[in-house]
């Protein structure tokens, strides 16, 4: 039996988690995770109550990142970081795009994710947001997912493209995005000359079992801006978890071995 401290019971993130297996006298099963968490359902989250994290930056020449322990709307303590160098190709777009990097407690073993949700709020207070400042119309992602053991150990990535969503002009914005293959992510078919594809519910499954590293957009314009991002978190399916990942998905940890 389980039973979480009442001091401790509305911790932004899971309560804990333990891996289990079975034998008998001509058996001995694969190990199983069972993950806890509060009736929140967040599974890991960053709100920045105390620190930075270990956030990085990633794309560019190093960003700065800067904590803030101050309250602007629903950014309250929150991180920002600010564009340090351009590099305008002949199309006219930036060519340094950097992204916001989350540390390693949102990689590895997130299957109990699949069918869930990635939320974060994203704000800026300075920069030129204008639709002729636009970056890479249409191509930028505004969330990659990274999982290095995929594909037999080849790599993939998924992103979600910010076409696809209702924009970022520099007022705060929420984004919540459903870890499910038909919500709209795209996997990289790993050639300029192709267009990034729909992924299979197995794929989708493998990804959230190994992930490597997250990174979220920062730089949207062709122009220096600074952005800054608050609530962050992996939130389980608020229905009934136990089924959430499915059995024909079971058959190894890491979902390599998929049949649905």
């Amino acid at each position: 039996m389980y039973k979480r401290p009442t001091s401790d019971r509305q911790k932004n993130g899971e309560w804990g988690r333990f891996n289990y297996h079975v034998a008998d006298k001509e058996a001995e099963s694969l190990d199983g995770t069972v993950v806890l968490v509060p009736p929140s359902k967040v599974i890991v989250a960053s709100d920045f109550w105390l620190s930075d994290e270990e956030w990085t930056t990633v794309g560019n020449r190093p960003n700065e990142i800067t904590y803030e322990r101050s309250s602007r709307g629903i950014m309250n303590f929150y991180i920002y970081s600010a564009d340090n160098s351009l590099n305008i190709g002949r199309n006219g777009n930036d060519d340094d795009v950097w992204y916001f990097q989350l540390p390693p407690k949102f990689s590895g073993w997130q299957g109990i994710a699949y069918g869930g949700r990635f939320e974060f709020d994203i704000s800026s207070f300075g920069g030129d947001f204008s639709p002729e400042r636009e970056n890479h119309p249409g191509k930028l992602n505004i969330v990659e997912i990274y999982c290095a053991k995929c594909n037999l150990n080849h790599g993939e990535t998924f992103g979600f493209p910010l076409s696809a969503t209702k924009g970022f002009s520099g007022e705060t914005t929420s984004f919540s995005f459903a870890l499910h293959e038909s919500a709209g992510w795209l996997k990289d078919p790993k050639s300029t000359e192709l267009k990034w594809i729909v992924p299979t519910n197995c794929e989708m499954i493998e990804l959230l079992s190994g992930i490597s590293t997250i990174r979220i957009l920062g730089d949207f314009t062709t122009w220096y801006e600074s952005i800054s991002i608050d609530n962050v978190k992996i939130v389980a399916d608020k229905a009934d978890t136990r089924y959430q990942l499915p059995t024909c998905a079971q058959n190894q940890p890491d979902g390599r071995r998929c049949s649905c």
